[in-house]
């Protein structure tokens, strides 16, 4: 019994082990800022040739607002977010243009008021951990449609996870009613496991019930082919090189058009992948090096 949760905890990580092993031994502090700021790191991986998501327009402050939201007037389709946000915080999506201003992915309207007003809650800082933010507005992306019929409703994401640009773990991260369309695990989105070699998905759960199809759109979620799996792994590993951050989750769309997108970066990308590819950091460390 002590041999058999002995070679668990070699296995599995925890939040310390992974802080000391992983994330404090690769991931010099001075550098966190091409992670944690959106905006810096779009622009370092641009200079890069790293495919991210059209830029429509950087609000960083109250004085740029009237001049922004004019340009914005003849927009649709396009999104909010903070550039020092986590979690989703902050971010909105705005779809068609009606009299009052656009809908948003959840059908209601937000109005020219109401986007003004989000803009300066975001570059006062509301959802980021700063005294002041910049609010980045991106075109938004047109999932391909294998992500598309897994959830209509929201962008999944893949998240893969590298140690000094080697993959160590995927997954799609995958949008429900129950996460208000995001994508994020910790607030009831579903993780499905892909296998690095292969791209097919392998293994799914929502917390910690296993699953087979969505919930609510029914889609099969096992034994599917990821498109585009192979690019979005070269660009994984393409953003793992040019960051100075050895440890990372690389966030990335893939858009029907453009196909994979990176969204962003991650210096502490969170431990339940572990439980969604039903592997532990260990094994996937000790079969990077073998």
């Amino acid at each position: 019994m002590i041999s058999w949760r002995r070679a668990a905890r070699d296995r599995v990580y925890g939040i310390n082990r992974r802080n000391a092993e992983l994330v404090y031994a690769h991931n010099p502090r001075e550098n966190y800022s091409y992670a944690d700021d959106k905006q810096l790191c779009k622009t370092h991986l641009q200079a890069h040739d790293i495919p991210v998501p059209e830029t429509l327009a950087l609000c960083r402050g109250l004085f740029e607002l009237d001049a922004i939201l004019t340009q914005l007037d003849l927009e649709s389709e396009f999104v909010v977010k903070p550039a020092s946000g986590s979690g989703g915080d902050g971010i909105v999506v705005l779809g068609k243009r009606v009299p009052n201003g656009w809908l948003t992915s959840a059908g209601h309207t937000m109005s020219v008021r109401g986007l003004r007003t989000h803009l300066a809650n975001v570059v006062f800082g509301a959802y980021s951990k700063e005294l002041e933010d910049q609010a980045i507005v991106e075109r938004r992306i047109v999932p391909h449609s294998f992500f598309q019929e897994l959830w209509s409703d929201g962008v999944c994401d893949l998240r893969i996870i590298t140690l000094k640009a080697q993959p160590l773990l995927a997954m799609i991260r995958v949008p429900t009613r129950r996460s208000a369309g995001r994508a994020n695990l910790h607030k009831g989105g579903i993780g499905v496991g892909v296998d690095l070699q292969s791209g097919m998905t392998t293994a799914a759960r929502t917390g910690s019930q296993i699953l087979t199809e969505h919930p609510e759109s029914k889609q099969l979620l096992i034994g599917r082919h990821v498109p585009h799996f192979a690019d979005a792994l070269e660009i994984a590993i393409a953003t793992a090189r040019c960051v100075p951050l050895g440890y990372l989750g690389v966030d990335i769309a893939v858009d029907a058009t453009r196909g994979p997108l990176v969204l962003e970066v991650n210096a502490r990308p969170g431990l339940e992948i572990q439980n969604v590819v039903n592997m532990g950091l260990g094994t996937a460390l000790r079969r990077s090096v073998t």
